[in-house]
């Protein structure tokens, strides 16, 4: 065989394997990119996940406060009406009294 021969018989082999690397590295740089694709779309996707988190236990937070303050509502609430039913009952009493006993008023 003569070098020209070798040269030509080596070289179709590799013009053949030529359009398959190009189409693997196209391939593989398709993935690569996907990857920092979704490596971008995970970090995101995270970000937005801890900002829902913090949100969250804002909110949890301030519905305990406003159930805390609903609740000390309730106690006064409770202890206004209370007081309320004792002066009513006293006043009942004192009305009472003073239906039954007679008032003198002076003559002039």
């Amino acid at each position: 065989m003569s070098v020209v021969e070798r040269s030509s018989s080596t070289s179709a082999p590799v013009r053949e394997t030529d359009p398959l690397l190009k189409d693997l590295n196209e391939k593989k740089q398709s993935f690569r990119k996907n990857v920092v694709s979704l490596a971008a779309e995970l970090k995101e996707v995270r970000n937005r996940l801890a900002s829902q988190e913090q949100s969250f236990a804002k909110e949890t937070e301030t519905r305990h406060d406003a159930e805390n303050k609903a609740r000390i509502m309730e106690e006064e609430i409770s202890r206004l009406q209370e007081r309320l039913e004792e002066r009513n009952g006293q006043l009942q009493v004192s009305a009472s009294t003073a239906d039954k006993v007679p008032i003198n008023v002076p003559t002039f």
